[in-house]
């Protein structure tokens, strides 16, 4: 009988853990956003066709802009907090801005 739980136990511990894993990697399969890693994807493609690095730029401790450039800001509607031009939600309230 001791032998028999022992076994159990042994199964129970090597089985466990990888049911659990599997387990796991399908929720996050099922709550992975295609859409969201589309537009990342789109983002981070029209970012770098916007950006054309060149070997003078690579040297310049600015990268290539001027050192007057700066990111144009939008007011928060609600909490008046100046945020990028290209976000879509407040970073301090989290409320959307267009």
């Amino acid at each position: 009988m001791e032998l028999a739980f022992r076994l159990l136990v042994a199964a129970f511990v090597i089985v466990a853990p990888s049911a659990l894993f599997v387990g796991l990697w399908h929720g996050l399969h099922a709550l992975r956003d295609d859409r969201l890693v589309a537009r990342m994807e789109e983002h981070a493609r029209e970012s770098e066709r916007r950006s054309t690095l060149t070997p003078a730029s690579l040297l310049s401790p600015t990268g290539g802009e001027s050192p007057t450039a700066r990111p144009s800001l939008v007011d928060c509607g609600s909490c008046g907090t100046p945020n990028p031009d290209d976000v879509t939600f407040c970073h301090e309230c989290l409320s959307k801005l267009r």
